[in-house]
């Protein structure tokens, strides 16, 4: 539990670190390419504009992309493993569709939505809440044939209990654990694919800061100046950090890990 606390409390700290020095930045030429200074503590980009500002406006677009997109798939992953539940039929085409998409990285998700839609903030959630919905749905669904499996349901089937109250008061309660663990796992899977898709120029449209964006303006000028990538590499090392302790956190709270 006590991860859990520092972790969620880094991270709300880093966001709302970041929330209040967050800016576009002012395009300035005379500060093209500036190394960090007294002035702008973490230099200035291409155009002259505060990396400062600019990582930390990336951090948080980055964090509420990767928050929404996680809570999102986990519940609507979580949904299908119900109605998968005891509905060969449902289960099949899910478990079918899980295939298909697996077969599929996210990178060429997003590349196909992009290549439909362009490369905005729509397209860009919608290929990765339907990678991480499905990659999810594979983990719940298993969680969810595993307590189909227990003694305790088989002898609530034999009581006469509905399915309705078996899904509510045995599978939702039991489904949790495994859910929460998996919000963590997709909001670090949907950092890192964000960044990735992001970095190769087929992510959210460059007028809304990333942190992929910023290390794919700044990959040719890493050995001229390195500032441009270290920075955001470090915020995004950072968030990553925090999520896996979150995520080690909720490990030790399921019952099953111990």
């Amino acid at each position: 539990m006590r991860k859990i606390k520092v972790g969620f409390a880094f991270l709300f700290l880093l966001l709302l670190f970041c929330f209040v020095f967050m800016g576009r930045g002012e395009v300035n030429g005379d500060l093209r390419l500036d190394g960090p200074s007294s002035s702008h503590i973490f230099g200035c980009d291409t155009l002259g504009r505060d990396l400062f500002q600019r990582v930390c406006f990336a951090s948080v677009v980055s964090i509420a992309l990767s928050v929404f997109v996680s809570s999102s798939s986990v519940m609507i992953s979580s949904l299908f493993a119900i109605l998968s539940f005891r509905n060969k039929t449902i289960k099949t085409i899910l478990l079918t569709l899980v295939s298909a998409f697996k077969s599929i990285p996210t990178v060429l998700v997003g590349l196909l939505f992009a290549s439909f839609f362009g490369g905005n903030v729509y397209s860009v959630t919608t290929a990765l809440m339907i990678s991480c919905t499905f990659s999810s749905f594979r983990v719940l669904e298993t969680k969810v044939k595993e307590i189909e499996g227990e003694e305790y349901i088989t002898a609530l089937d034999a009581l006469g209990l509905k399915k309705g109250r078996i899904i509510f008061f045995h599978i939702l309660p039991s489904l949790f654990s495994m859910a929460r663990e998996e919000w963590a796992t997709t909001m670090m899977t949907s950092i890192l694919s964000e960044s990735a898709l992001s970095f190769l120029g087929i992510g959210i449209d460059r007028s809304i800061p990333t942190l992929g964006a910023l290390l794919s303006e700044a990959r040719s000028l890493f050995f001229t100046k390195p500032h441009l990538l270290l920075f955001p590499s470090l915020f995004l090392v950072m968030i990553g950090v925090l999520v896996m302790i979150i995520k080690s956190g909720l490990s030790e709270l399921d019952p099953s890990s111990h």
